[in-house]
């Protein structure tokens, strides 16, 4: 039985030493061993026989990670929607919220597919900063290497993906090391860990995934990192136990977007 939770292996379709080479660097990436791809036994059986909790198979089209719980490739979901509306002149509550502009300093304590960040990237342009932070490894492997390679339909979205930095951290530690007004706001989507029931995106890495409430020890150092917190939720309410007095978001929309100002 292989040691550890993880490991990385080629897809079928993938040959060549290059191919192998790739696997195997990714394997070390990840600190996870790198296994020949089983011919006569199906990749969930093989994973059950060696106590795995998931397999990153790098496919001709970059890495597919596989589950018990089904399996997830990058892709930017309703960004690229979302920035083609706000290429039409609509309005976007996120960028309201966060009261996005070119050179907007970003920080996403909850990256996750990253959707969020890369809308902000496109808003904020070549002279903002967007930094996302994700505490699940295997999450942050998988976007990070969409981040890099993902080709959108619209080029201002490719662009603004490469712009995106991805950070393998959990908040709060992060948070506790940058200087006083480092970023012009600091976003949380603590609802990004416990979705709607139905989100197939995430279902292959939900028990991978590092679930913790947001608490308010890391609002308060959001606030020392900057002047503006932004913090999206499914109530008024919940906003509220945060300490949220301002709230963002349309009158029917299960959505909202609760701002605490320094």
């Amino acid at each position: 039985m292989l040691v550890g939770k993880y490991a990385v292996m080629l897809s079928r379709n993938a040959r060549g030493s290059a191919a192998i080479e790739t696997a195997k660097a990714m394997a070390a990436q990840l600190g996870v061993a790198y296994v020949e791809r089983p011919h006569n036994q199906v990749l969930e059986a093989f994973m059950a026989a060696q106590g795995l909790a998931a397999v990153i198979v790098l496919e001709k089209d970059g890495p597919r990670i596989h589950s018990e719980h089904g399996t997830f490739a990058y892709h930017p979901g309703m960004a690229e929607i979302r920035v083609q509306q706000l290429l039409r002149g609509a309005p976007d509550h996120l960028v309201r919220a966060l009261d996005l502009h070119p050179g907007a300093r970003v920080l996403d304590c909850t990256l996750g597919l990253a959707s969020d960040a890369a809308v902000a990237a496109c808003v904020a342009g070549p002279t903002g900063r967007v930094v996302g932070l994700e505490a699940s490894l295997l999450l942050h492997f998988a976007v990070q290497h969409g981040l890099a390679h993902y080709e959108c339909k619209t080029p201002l979205l490719t662009a603004a993906l490469r712009r995106v930095e991805a950070v393998h951290a959990v908040a709060a530690e992060y948070l506790a090391t940058c200087a006083h007004n480092s970023f012009d706001v600091v976003y949380f989507d603590p609802m990004f860990r416990h979705p709607v029931q139905g989100s197939k995106a995430m279902e292959a890495l939900r028990p991978l995934s590092l679930e913790e409430p947001l608490a308010s020890s890391t609002v308060e150092l959001a606030l020392k990192v900057a002047p503006r917190v932004v913090i999206k939720e499914r109530s008024e309410y919940l906003l509220a136990e945060y300490g949220c007095q301002e709230y963002v978001g349309g009158k029917y929309s299960r959505i909202k977007f609760g701002i605490i100002r320094r």
